[in-house]
């Protein structure tokens, strides 16, 4: 991408900027390590710039990353469960190093595969109906939505670690 994650989510907004969070490179290795994932593309892109905060942006209502309450046992836990759950419905051709970065309603899953070659791609899974299916959504397009949805309003600031012990 030619221009910055936080930067493409906010055209067509009335922000011009907000004031993220993101990890480092080396914190990138240690979650990559941690998490059992390949961190590159858009991925890496949004981690770098806004993995702890989205400023406001979104909330952490639908990214549970932002869960200030969450440490490295709750989302590592959260991740286990996913997988299990995944494998469990049959739904092997959907665990290419899976990492959920959104939940919705506690039943909604939304999460990219990083190991594919396309591993920008946001899938879904529905746990109330027990169906996986591929979006018309890239991460970045996914985000503008959910930017999108709060009508230009900012949400109070939340801020998470998924390395926090």
């Amino acid at each position: 991408m030619s221009e910055g994650f936080v930067s493409s989510i906010l055209i067509g907004t009335a922000f011009r900027s907000i004031n993220c969070l993101g990890y480092s490179n080396l914190e990138l290795e240690k979650i990559e390590r941690l998490y059992n994932v390949e961190i590159k593309g858009q991925f890496k892109s949004f981690l770098i710039e806004m993995g702890k905060s989205d400023g406001g942006l979104i909330g952490d209502y639908s990214i549970q990353l932002y869960r200030p309450a969450w440490r490295v046992r709750e989302h590592l836990l959260f991740q286990v469960d996913f997988f299990n759950q995944m494998q469990e419905e049959g739904f092997y051709d959907f665990l290419n190093k899976p990492f959920v970065f959104s939940l919705i309603s506690e039943t909604q899953y939304y999460f990219l595969q990083t190991s594919l070659d396309n591993h920008d791609v946001v899938y879904h899974y529905d746990s109330n109906n027990e169906l996986v299916k591929m979006t018309d959504w890239d991460l970045v397009n996914f985000m503008k939505m959910l930017v999108a949805e709060n009508k230009g309003v900012l949400l109070p600031e939340s801020e998470g670690d998924i390395l926090k012990i």
